[in-house]
């Protein structure tokens, strides 16, 4: 009877080696298999998962719905975007110096030769 028992202890043993990162490993059930790239997904939260996309890019974010947010947040992320207005710099059009193109005569004019 002992025999039998540790026979069936054999039997009932979990193996050790499971761990999160063995749920992760599955297949896609399809009997054609599209192309498929690992992209991250940035979720409205901030956070991120990687997903598999029919396209290679980096990074998809989704859309922030703002029916959810508080109403001062509505409006900063509003006024975030619209264009930022530029500013103009408006300049005289009278140009008044006092430059005096004469005080410098000597330095393009030829000098005496003697």
């Amino acid at each position: 009877m002992t025999f039998h028992l540790a026979k069936l202890s054999s039997l009932l043993k979990i193996p050790c080696c499971l761990s999160s990162t063995r749920v992760c490993v599955n297949r896609v059930n399809r009997d054609l298999y599209g192309r498929m790239y690992p992209v991250h997904l940035a979720l409205p939260n901030g956070a991120t998962i990687r997903i598999r996309y029919k396209e290679p890019r980096r990074l998809l974010q989704l859309p922030f719905d703002l029916d959810d947010c508080d109403e001062e947040e509505r409006t900063r992320r509003l006024l975030r975007r619209k264009p930022k207005a530029r500013l103009e710099l408006q300049e005289e059009l009278g140009f008044e110096d006092s430059f005096d193109e004469t005080a410098y005569d000597f330095l393009w004019s030829k000098p005496k030769s003697k």
